[in-house]
Order: C-alpha cells, then sequence, then structure tokens
C-alpha cells in the first residue's frame, strides 16, 4: 500500500507504480517488506519513513535497484511513470514474454 493511499490522500496511478515497487522486493526478498511486523506498525512504518529496500541489495543487478528506486518514491509526483518505467534499461534488457515458456516448463516438472 502507497503512502498516500495509507495517509488517505487522493492518489492516481501512482500508486499502482509504488505497488509494482513492493511486487519486485516481494519476487527477490520472498516477502513483503514488514512481512513480520504488525498490519499497523507496518503502515506506520511505510507512511513516516523512507521507501523500503531489498533486504540483500547486493545480489541484484545495479540495473534493477535503480528500476526500484524510480518506483518506490514516496512523493507521488516524483515516482516515474509507467511510460518512463517502460523506457528503463532494466525493461530493455528483457527478452519477449515467449522466452519464460521454456522456463516455466523446465520448473513444472521438477
Amino acid at each position: 500500500m502507497a503512502p498516500e493511499v495509507i495517509s488517505r490522500l487522493p492518489y492516481g496511478t501512482e500508486v499502482d507504480i509504488w505497488s509494482l515497487g513492493i511486487m519486485v522486493i516481494e519476487m527477490v526478498d520472498g516477502e513483503p517488506p514488514y512481512f513480520n511486523e504488525p498490519p499497523l506498525q507496518a503502515m506506520r512504518r511505510i507512511r513516516d519513513n523512507l521507501p523500503p529496500r531489498l533486504k540483500e541489495s547486493h545480489k541484484v543487478s545495479s540495473v534493477l535497484r535503480a528500476l526500484l528506486e524510480l518506483m518506490l518514491v514516496r512523493e507521488p509526483s516524483q515516482r516515474a511513470s509507467a511510460l518512463e518505467l517502460l523506457q528503463h534499461s532494466f525493461l530493455k534488457l528483457s527478452g519477449p514474454p515467449a522466452c519464460i515458456i521454456p522456463l516455466m516448463r523446465h520448473y513444472r516438472h521438477r
């Protein structure tokens, strides 16, 4: 949940960019930020503290870290837009969607 939602401020599609950043953290770390904290405490931390970061950021590329920094900006007007993110080098490095099919087949049969 984005800080502006927790603070009950008006919000727009910028909250989706924040949520995408949180999902990236969850995919890398295996759990969302503040997972082991009571929900109200986690919400206060999101609202009042610096944006969450990866637990072990050294395990991911600097390009992914840079992408996360664009998504997890407290001030919604300073957060990257979807169009800006689509131009980011991390997404430019990705293959076509079909490239994931062999990976899915491999892991399905493990």
